[in-house]
């Protein structure tokens, strides 16, 4: 926002001023947003014109298109058109589809605006006699002390289009094109003095002009930098909204990982908890019963080699206990003698019950 603002006050410096005002919707609803209020100029039938408008830049700008209102002085009315209508809103299909587009800005949408506005004006000015009337009026309204009363204006009209039909003959568009000094004034003018002319004023009207003019640049100086404040912390503010909606998506996105995680394992402890269950009530199996041969003959060889592997374990531990003197040698040997005597018939045995089962070895 604020390099597109930054670029148009650089390009139309003498037309476009940026306020901060309240802008109403549709809707009723009131926002206060940034506004470019002045005049753009157009080219039309050979002669510079100024169109008064008023470009409204929402708080979602780039990503919203802004809000464009052709704004008629007293003098002037609204010439509803293809991208204008009665109200002065202003459409365009560049407006319509500025979303779609990454490169929309408000300098190119400017620069259609007066392109559009050159082939077809706007405004055109009141009838003469309306325009005389207004003119007696403020002629004829009183002052107070010699100043000037507040019915009358000080900053002169933009360019009026006259609008007359012509009779026997489509109607036609004119532009009023006085000579003198009253041409000069109906033309906005491209420098910041402005006003009425310093002959038309009496002394005191034109030290109360001279102060006017003077609080009205402090204004503007002030108001330009209120406005870069503005411009400053509503970026800050965007990018903060930025970061915070990252943050909460990522948080979301956290969150509903570990519901998953949370789901999955509640499943597996309910699965293994049945499991446990149904373990449980399994009824307990005799392991004595369960290790055992198919027939006696290989019970009976389950048996003797049992108590082979026994009597081999008791050799290796006397042996054990020998060779730490807590066995004395006369007891080894007579032990050694009687293990040593079994476990050789322990083996004999285990070799004819193989035999009579067919294993070969």
């Amino acid at each position: 926002m604020y390099a597109d603002v930054e670029a148009v006050l650089r390009l139309f410096q003498n037309f476009l001023v940026p306020m901060a005002e309240t802008y109403t919707h549709d809707n009723g609803r009131s926002q206060l947003l940034l506004s470019l209020i002045g005049t753009v100029p157009i080219v039309y039938q050979s002669a510079t014109y100024n169109i008064p408008v008023a470009f409204w830049l929402p708080t979602s700008y780039p990503s919203v298109a802004p809000i464009v209102f052709v704004t008629p002085t007293a003098l002037m009315l609204v010439k509803a058109g293809k991208y204008v209508d009665i109200s002065g809103r202003c459409y365009h299909p560049y407006l319509a589809y500025w979303s779609n587009r990454s490169d929309s800005n408000l300098v190119d949408l400017i620069s259609i605006m007066q392109g559009v506005f050159s082939q077809e004006p706007p405004v055109y000015a009141k009838s003469n006699v309306s325009a005389q009337q207004q003119q007696q009026q403020q002629q004829s309204s009183p002052t107070l002390g010699g100043y000037p009363s507040p019915t009358t204006s000080l900053r002169p009209a933009p360019p009026i289009l006259t609008y007359s039909p012509r009779a026997g003959s489509n109607s036609a568009m004119s532009s009023s094109q006085p000579t003198g000094t009253h041409q000069q004034q109906n033309r906005y003018p491209s420098s910041t003095t402005f006003g009425p002319s310093s002959q038309q004023l009496t002394p005191q009207q034109a030290q109360l002009y001279t102060k006017l003019q003077t609080a009205l640049l402090e204004f503007n100086t002030a108001s330009s930098r209120e406005m870069d404040n503005l411009v400053t912390v509503n970026k800050q503010l965007n990018d903060a909204e930025t970061k915070t909606k990252d943050e909460l998506q990522s948080l979301r996105d956290l969150n509903t990982k570990i519901q998953y995680n949370i789901a999955t394992l509640t499943r597996c402890i309910d699965q293994l908890n049945t499991k446990i269950e149904q373990i449980r009530t399994w009824p307990e199996e005799p392991v004595d019963e369960i290790i055992c041969g198919s027939s006696v003959v290989h019970n009976q060889l389950f048996e003797l080699v049992a108590e082979e592997i026994a009597i081999e374990d008791t050799i290796y531990y006397l042996g054990k206990a020998l060779s730490q003197d807590k066995v004395e040698l006369n007891a080894y040997m007579k032990h050694l003698r009687n293990l040593s005597r079994e476990q050789f018939m322990k083996k004999a045995l285990i070799k004819k019950v193989k035999a009579q089962l067919g294993h070969v070895e």
